[in-house]
């Protein structure tokens, strides 16, 4: 774990939630037993990133209950640095149960007013999170309180005066909020703040702007931004350099998380200094190797098995 006084190359910000799965097949309808695990898209990043070997943080508020607990024993356990963690002994750690119906997921989320909504700046060490190379968030980051939305501003205006690259996921999430409010963010984010843009085509078209148009249309465009497209791979584009990107084939036991992991991937490409062909098989090695576990965590690849797939060492071979 890391201390106060040594810098994370990278720190996310956003809202850890308690996972809480059903039996593969069942609803929540049904009587089954359940399992209790992590997400939350930031979250799944930081620990996906902290098992590629780099250092990172993690920016939250949670409850001082046995969840709260968890979390910071989870961020122990898997070498995430805590050193930004409020505890709030008067809000609950968000909740999430997910259903595995078929080859379709069901996800409730009881996140309304949780711990994360309400992160204290005034208790950031701003020195140390001046001395990341990264700053990640996302839409879900902005979405789940005014607040929140507030502290997103503030921070992602203070990586620019201190020369931290901005990492942003659109995540669009319309239960969270409505279109109107979330174009106008996103827009703003995008062309005022963000280095690393991620983003799909599907968000796109839930926020109402054309995919192949979006970003002619872009004040300012972000220095590198990858669409992510799943089966299809990704494309990444750099200035007038685009590369698309074939996916790997994986044995897959669950697709959740995968666009965390790919973040991840992407993030630590960047820091690697990788070329954009190689940045886009990363990422890509990374979000399908994920897939081979259930829920968001448990398949997350050391950088060892993200090498031996690139490279074709073992039984997955890129198409």
């Amino acid at each position: 774990m890391k201390t106060a006084a040594e810098p994370f190359e990278v720190v996310t910000y956003g809202e850890p939630l308690v996972s809480i799965f059903a039996q593969p097949g069942l609803s929540l309808r049904e009587d089954a037993l359940l399992s209790k695990g992590w997400g939350g898209d930031t979250l799944d990043t930081s620990v996906a990133l902290r098992k590629l070997g780099h250092s990172v943080a993690f920016l939250t508020r949670t409850s001082t209950d046995a969840f709260g607990d968890s979390l910071v024993d989870l961020l122990s356990s898997s070498g995430v640095g805590a050193v930004f963690v409020q505890r709030d002994s008067q809000r609950p750690t968000g909740l999430c149960f997910v259903a595995y119906e078929g080859s379709q997921h069901r996800f409730y989320y009881y996140r309304r007013d949780s711990a994360a909504c309400f992160v204290d700046g005034r208790s950031i060490d701003w020195d140390l999170l001046g001395r990341a190379k990264v700053l990640h968030l996302s839409g879900i980051s902005q979405g789940i309180s005014p607040e929140a939305l507030a502290l997103s501003f503030r921070l992602m205006g203070f990586a620019r005066e201190r020369g931290i690259n901005v990492s942003y996921d659109i995540n669009y999430r319309p239960a969270l909020w409505c279109r109107e409010l979330s174009r106008a963010i996103v827009l703003h984010t995008i062309e005022q703040y963000v280095d690393i843009l991620q983003m799909t085509d599907e968000e796109l078209t839930l926020l109402g702007w054309a995919p192949e148009s979006f970003l002619d249309n872009l004040v300012r465009v972000p220095s590198i931004v990858a669409l992510k497209r799943g089966a299809r791979g990704c494309s990444l584009i750099q200035g007038d350099q685009r590369v698309d990107v074939d996916p790997f084939t994986v044995d897959v036991a669950d697709t959740v998380g995968a666009g965390d992991a790919f973040a991840a991937g992407l993030i630590a490409g960047v820091l690697k200094g990788l070329d954009l062909a190689s940045l886009g098989r990363m990422a890509n090695a990374v979000a399908a190797l994920t897939c081979r576990g259930r829920g968001p965590l448990e398949g997350q690849p050391t950088h060892g098995e993200v090498e031996a797939l690139v490279l074709g060492k073992d039984d997955g071979e890129q198409r």
